[in-house]
């Protein structure tokens, strides 16, 4: 037996010790593409872009009780009503403007095939994995074991590296990231979102609960972001950054500053019979089929769900600078969380709807905010210019319908999402008013392909037409794109761990 080999079965078998029940469920689409974060920056905009998928009741503020009110969610899993959300990716050009990628998750959920000893998430639980200000790498901390990604090549073989990587993948790129799965056993969240869970005692995907300061073991979350990068090959030369031109939300182009964040939405009761009955799922290789078969939820793919804008600016197509004007900081460098210098409206009310385009929109409550440094925040005089807004519906519609999901039969259905009692933010208050409006109408957002020469910087507009004009040039790779994930979210391994060690998927 090979060195390689025998590393690869032991650490399956270390794995197999901790759980065995698992499955595994491509989302249908990505309800929007914006700078909200209710976890870290509730009732407020956020510091930097987020792709967000789930129960389309996500606002700036959110909790349990009103995520299970959505109108829909982006889960093929009709009783998953959750929020998921992780930083959205752009390429840098070399003149310094930026180009969304588009992202398309794979969510897993994995527990002990005993019944009763995975506990299952409670209301308002709400946790993050990963640091968004990091930029050097410690291979001690399992946190940052957590964090790993795939260079894709479909045709060859693909490798598995800490941080994005330093070579072309001709297949995309997958971010893939673990959230901690032992709990305290009390607190639903914690000051830094972060302290009231902890990682399996062998690391992120191996061992138990041992510490009695965390005995509970929770489902383990593992989220696969597969990248359409490849869209962007041709272009490399023209990157700041050829060898490596990918930079996330929070300008970090290493990689090691990558996270998530999730919000508990499932129906009530529904996850306590998913640890306790859904054991099928191993024998059926992931395929959550079984689970539905017996009544456990409802499980069906496609379709879409979306919700209109709740920050009014645009963070898809090239852009003049990363939304919240994050600079771009290097390997080992110091990063922080700064103060953009405007802050754009949030939008109310959101609404949500399944198809291409809604029927409606929200208005900005009030202008933007421009602050001085060194000083108070001001809103702009008449005659200012505001952020472009992308709020009509020609914008949305644009975005819309670049949805790496299936459009029920091209129909369009828009609903507010309303709830008889507004989500309470961390001090257990209503938020205020525009505080619970959300994000944009954007899926899976055309923004997979550049143009063929770097973008005229002084020309370029936030949210400019350019998505529609790329539309017909990269619809076969995107369909392309989409199948692979599709396939790669349905294959079939008789464990988790032999989905995880085969590099190619």
């Amino acid at each position: 037996m090979s060195r390689s080999t025998l590393t690869k079965f032991l650490l399956a078998a270390a794995v197999l010790s901790s759980a065995n029940a698992y499955f595994l469920f491509g989302m249908n689409n990505v309800i929007t593409t914006e700078r909200i974060d209710p976890i870290v920056n509730p009732g407020k905009v956020s510091g930097h872009v987020h792709t967000v998928v789930g129960g389309s009741n996500f606002r700036v503020t959110t909790n349990t009780s009103f995520l299970r009110q959505s109108e829909c969610t982006s889960s093929p899993i009709k009783e998953d009503k959750s929020n998921y959300w992780a930083p959205t990716l752009y390429f840098q050009w070399k003149n310094g403007s930026f180009t969304s990628v588009s992202g398309a998750p794979v969510m897993y959920y994995l527990f002990s095939d005993t019944p009763g000893v995975t506990t299952p998430f409670p209301d308002d639980f709400r946790m993050l994995s990963g640091t968004p200000t990091l930029r050097s790498y410690n291979a001690s901390s399992y946190a940052q074991q957590a964090i790993t990604f795939l260079c894709l090549d479909f045709s060859g073989t693909s490798t598995k590296h800490n941080e994005l990587p330093t070579t072309d993948c001709p297949s995309g790129i997958r971010a893939q990231i673990n959230f901690p799965s032992c709990w305290d056993g009390k607190n639903t969240d914690s000051p830094d979102h972060k302290s009231h869970v902890a990682f399996l005692s062998g690391g992120p995907d191996s061992g138990s609960c041992t510490d009695p300061a965390f005995p509970k073991t929770l489902p383990r979350i593992f989220m696969e972001m597969y990248l359409d990068t490849g869209s962007l090959h041709a272009q490399r030369s023209q990157a700041m950054n050829p060898s490596q031109p990918f930079v996330y939300a929070m300008g970090d182009p290493t990689g090691y500053g990558y996270h998530a964040d999730f919000i508990m939405g499932w129906d009530k009761g529904v996850l306590d019979k998913v640890v306790d009955k859904c054991q099928c799922t191993s024998a059926a290789f992931g395929d959550p089929t079984c689970c539905s078969t017996a009544g456990v939820f409802t499980f069906k793919q496609g379709g879409t769900c979306r919700i209109t804008k709740g920050v009014d600016e645009i963070t898809t197509g090239t852009l003049r600078s990363l939304p919240g004007n994050n600079p771009v900081v290097p390997l080992n460098g110091q990063a922080s969380n700064l103060v953009a210098p405007v802050t754009p409206a949030l939008i109310s009310p959101v609404f949500a709807y399944t198809g291409d385009s809604p029927s409606q929109t929200g208005q900005p409550v009030g202008p933007p905010v421009t602050v001085t440094p060194g000083g108070p925040a001001s809103v702009p005089t008449s005659g200012s210019s505001a952020p472009s807004t992308g709020s009509s519906g020609s914008s949305e519609k644009a975005s819309g319908s670049a949805s790496s999901g299936t459009s029920s039969s091209g129909s369009t259905s828009s609903s507010k999402d309303s709830s008889p009692n507004p989500p309470a933010n961390d001090s257990g208050s209503s938020p205020a008013k525009g505080s619970s409006s959300s994000s944009p109408a954007t899926s899976v957002p055309n923004q997979g392909s550049a143009p063929a020469t770097p973008p005229n910087k002084s020309a370029v507009v936030s949210g400019s037409s350019n998505h529609t004009c790329q539309k017909k040039k990269t619809s076969h790779s995107k369909r392309a794109h989409r199948a692979r994930i599709h396939d790669s979210s349905r294959r079939r391994f008789s464990t988790p761990e032999e989905r995880f060690l085969d590099n190619d998927f």
